[in-house]
């Protein structure tokens, strides 16, 4: 009798499991070890890290983070806050090594058993290897394994997502990865038209249901919004609220918002970082893969090209200077693309994941961060006077100061202002809530608010300086510091 057969060829044999589980292993703790030897010890604004402060503090105090509000990373958080490392940044930083880690190692698994044919079994371990190794060493996905950031978890879940939509795991289970990875980032969106391209018809209820089941955890934002947490953004136990949080709202007008004379500035800018990351073999290496497939494996190679073009295309007309963290689930899709030419090279094709180690390992290596928070906080936050209101102009200084404040319990009698947010009515309704003796909340109008309060507390402006010749500014209505 014949053993079964998927459609990718690869017999079920009864000792194939570990023949794919071994190198997945291998893949996760190589990459873990990596990022645990480059990670950072504390919190920091390296790598686009900016919402780390934020997104600590939310989870600290059981709030909710910027839109889309992340219920998943916000529950997982809690678990991360109990681990026994200090301080609480390093434990979330760790988390992020670990969940990178974890998608390399279930790209693994998926390149073990997409495209190789069944007599590729012997060398099928090493060239999945390398293709999970090769996506854990790219420069953009281990600049965001060293940090803490909501990427690493839309990675695994995607990593997940197509490990089963590749293996042919049933529709339902693809559906709900599908579905639960919007739940860690909204772009897994982009995969939607790469999921029914791939499943039958037929599958097409099963996998629109599973997803329905996975977008679950957004329906539990108005019960993950503490009260007495400082950090919920929008109004998520009302309909049109919990809407404008889940829908974000607040980000919509960033979408392809890139004025297109900025276009070629960007690009150039971009091209040789995206170029980098296979370095300069990366687009043969591509190429020649789809080119030695056969039709239907080719076929779907180029449905899973065209995705990685779409987010690589989104980010590129994202208006944020940052976007270029949003293409990250392309290295995703391209490093399985590599998988046929790895299988010809055989044991050469750890070449390329071992030259990207070597390659990348300095640059990211925050081991000694270049951009330390700690101390510029502390200082500023020990030159603030007692019981001062202290306006913050966005998110560096805020999300920094939210963390020492309310994670570290520094300063706890300091009240924190901050005017990109001063604007929403529902920031300055959980002001009134949190600081009932604070008057002029009312109307957005900064100058009557500062003009109400000052007879009752200091009144301070405070930033925390990219720049280290200064490292923050203060003043105050009786003095000046920095």
């Amino acid at each position: 009798m014949r053993p079964a057969t998927d459609r990718s060829g690869l017999a079920d044999a009864p000792n194939w499991g570990a023949a794919v589980w071994l190198p997945a292993i291998f893949t996760t703790l190589a990459a873990l070890v990596v990022y645990g030897l480059t990670l950072a010890p504390d919190l920091t604004w390296a790598n686009h890290g900016v919402d780390g402060g934020e997104l600590m503090t939310a989870v600290y105090t059981r709030g909710l983070p910027h839109p889309p509000g992340y219920p998943l990373y916000r529950l997982l958080g809690q678990i991360v806050v109990y681990l026994p490392f200090d301080p609480v940044a390093y434990r979330f930083n760790l988390f992020s090594a670990i969940t990178v880690a974890l998608a390399a190692g279930v790209l693994t698994l998926a390149a073990a058993r997409w495209p190789l044919p069944t007599a590729a079994r012997p060398l099928s371990a090493i060239t999945a290897a390398a293709v999970g190794l090769t996506f854990a060493f790219s420069s953009l996905v281990w600049s965001q394994a060293t940090i803490t950031e909501v990427y690493g978890l839309a990675l695994l879940l995607l990593a997940l997502f197509l490990w089963a939509l590749l293996t042919k795991r049933p529709s339902l289970l693809t559906g709900f990865l599908l579905g639960l990875s919007l739940t860690a980032h909204p772009t897994g969106w982009f995969m939607l038209p790469l999921a029914l391209a791939q499943t039958p018809r037929a599958g097409w209820p099963r996998l629109l249901l599973g997803g329905l089941v996975g977008l679950l955890p957004l329906v539990l934002l108005p019960w993950l919004a503490h009260p007495a947490s400082p950090v919920v953004w929008g109004e998520p136990t009302t309909l049109r609220g919990w809407w404008w949080l889940v829908s974000g709202q607040l980000y919509r007008g960033y979408a392809f918002a890139l004025p297109l004379a900025d276009l070629p500035v960007r690009l150039a800018a971009w091209l040789p970082i995206w170029l980098s990351q296979f370095t300069w073999a990366g687009i043969p290496l591509i190429a020649a893969g789809v080119w030695l497939l056969p039709r239907p494996e080719r076929q779907q190679a180029l449905w899973l090209g065209g995705t990685a073009v779409l987010y690589l295309l989104f980010a590129l007309a994202y208006l944020p200077d940052d976007a270029i963290i949003l293409a990250l689930p392309a290295w995703l899709l391209l490093s399985l693309l590599l998988a046929p030419t790895y299988h010809k090279l055989g044991i050469l094709a750890l070449c390329l994941p071992l030259i990207l180690l070597l390659v990348n390992f300095n640059e990211q290596n925050l081991r000694a961060d270049k951009q330390p928070i700690r101390g510029r906080a502390e200082a500023l936050l020990a030159a603030i006077p007692p019981g001062a209101v202290v306006s913050t102009p966005g998110d560096p200084t805020i999300f920094a100061l939210w963390y020492f404040q309310h994670v570290e319990g520094q300063r706890p009698d300091v009240i924190l202002v901050d005017e990109n947010l001063w604007a929403f009515d529902w920031y300055r309704a959980r002001l009134a809530r949190l600081h009932p003796g604070l008057a002029g909340l009312e109307q957005p109008d900064a100058a009557n608010f500062a003009a109400l309060n000052i007879e009752e507390r200091p009144s301070c402006r405070a930033s925390l300086n990219t720049h280290f010749t200064i490292p923050f500014n203060l003043t105050c209505a009786e003095e000046i510091d920095s």
